[in-house]
């Protein structure tokens, strides 16, 4: 298994939103909103098994973009609709095209980014929180091992390798683990600025026996000791979402968040 923490292509503080945009409904970027809708992450239609599709909770705002070459046309629809809410038709046309076309370029070379890089989709907060634009991604990815190793064994090495953290979790009964890894003081490509970065990574077996895994990397930035306070609270945040997950395929019972 290829390590889970390999950089992730969508984690910059270059979130999709309009940076002048408000929202005065906006709720705590630190908790769970038990009434958000609930995000399928995979064709329920395909297979019969339980783990064939999955499903978590997240809070108003964000969007789940998938990066799949089968899903370009959703992915068109659904930047589509995250440029419209942030710039709607009633703003003056010549002011505002351009920045339509920057948001949608923008969304277009990050997630291009992600699909090279293997990912399935990618989730992004598209409207601030309490005024408060989040710099944190959820990069979703599939990986398959070993048919027939056992899970166990496999989550055994990953927390050998000496992460930054590592932990055995259970994942809506299915074995995995949980590690983070913090890089400091990056420099990225391009003009951006000197970042710090956290990533927030659970590994999932789905299926002993074809060895199919889930992965779920949550990567958030900073360049400040403000930021990094409020990474510090967005991993708890991630961590709650992911006791939310359930899996949502044939046999399994989703409903129960």
């Amino acid at each position: 298994m290829t390590d889970p923490t390999a950089t992730d292509p969508t984690a910059t503080d270059q979130t999709a939103t309009d940076p002048t945009a408000t929202d005065p409904t906006a709720t705590d970027p630190t908790a769970t909103d038990p009434t958000a809708t609930d995000q399928t992450t995979a064709d329920p239609a395909v297979g019969g098994r339980p783990t064939d599709a999955w499903a978590l909770l997240l809070p108003p705002g964000w969007v789940r973009f998938p990066t799949g070459e089968e899903h370009l046309r959703d992915l068109d629809e659904a930047i589509e609709e995250v440029v419209a809410r942030a710039l709607p038709d009633d703003l003056p046309r010549d002011s505002a095209e351009p920045h339509r076309r920057m948001l949608a370029d923008g969304l277009r070379s990050t997630l291009a980014d992600a699909r090279a890089a293997g990912a399935g989709a990618v989730y992004l907060p598209t409207e601030p929180m309490n005024g408060v634009i989040i710099p944190g991604s959820l990069t979703e990815l599939e990986l398959v091992s070993d048919p027939g190793s056992n899970p166990l064994e496999v989550v055994s090495e990953v927390l050998a390798d000496g992460y930054e953290e590592s932990e055995l979790v259970e994942i809506d009964g299915r074995p995995g683990v949980r590690v983070v890894e913090t890089t400091l003081d990056a420099h990225p490509d391009g003009d951006l600025p000197e970042v710090s970065t956290r990533q927030v990574v659970y590994v999932v077996s789905r299926d002993q026996a074809d060895g199919e895994w889930l992965i779920l990397s949550f990567s958030t930035v900073w360049n400040s000791a403000e930021g990094e306070k409020l990474a510090e609270a967005l991993v708890f945040f991630f961590d709650a979402v992911m006791t939310t997950f359930r899996w949502a395929g044939p046999g399994a019972n989703p409903l129960n968040f």
